[in-house]
């Protein structure tokens, strides 16, 4: 499985921590750089992890394009 890393909480609001489960992520959500690290470094080696700024406001095919799909250097 995929891990998504949101760098801070969510907005209120926000679809995004749904949006990334929707994509096949397991959301955690770092309350700082310090565990952002400490979650980074948790992550089994081989697995696909992104780090993800919490206010990103993109729509769900945006997400899905840079995180998913093999044709963008992100993914």
């Amino acid at each position: 499985m995929s891990t998504a890393i949101l760098t801070g909480p969510p907005a209120p609001g926000s679809s995004l921590d749904g949006d990334l489960r929707s994509l096949g992520f397991d959301v955690r959500i770092a309350s700082g750089a310090e565990e952002a690290g400490a979650l980074l470094t948790a992550v089994p080696a081989g697995e696909r992890v992104a780090l993800v700024d919490p206010r990103f406001v993109g729509h769900l095919h945006a997400l899905r394009l840079a995180l998913t799909d093999p044709r963008f250097p992100a993914a």
